[in-house]
């Protein structure tokens, strides 16, 4: 299955809605478009709520994209309503690395606190 992205702005948001599978069949893509987002620029918010797979690769991009964003001063965000992918998350230890929430007003609450993690700490 293919990786649908749209891009768009809310407030002081980027927002990257993603549809379908995030894997290493599509992982080029969505790289190309987190060149033009730039994560290191404000906060980045993928909305995963229409993701129906995520592997190792599509972890690998977004941990990228994190990096990229701490090392600039800027955070990311995640909607991740699924209970399935939100495992993912927690599995690999990566749940105290990005911000989420079950829907975009939910991850501004949730971006409103102090990050869980230090921004100079690398993963």
């Amino acid at each position: 299955m293919a990786l649908e992205m749209e891009t768009r702005t809310d407030g002081d948001l980027t927002i990257v809605g993603l549809t379908g599978e995030l894997d290493i069949y599509t992982v080029a893509d969505f790289r190309h478009v987190l060149d033009e987002v730039d994560p290191g620029r404000g906060t980045v918010v993928f909305d995963l709520t229409h993701v129906t797979l995520l592997d190792s690769s599509g972890l690998g991009a977004l941990v990228h994209a994190l990096n990229q964003s701490r090392r600039s001063g800027g955070r990311i965000g995640i909607v991740c309503p699924e209970a399935r992918l939100a495992r993912v998350f927690s599995i690999t230890g990566l749940d105290d690395a990005f911000v989420f929430g079950d829907d975009l007003d939910h991850l501004r609450a949730a971006l409103a606190a102090p990050p869980a993690i230090p921004p100079d700490r690398r993963l």
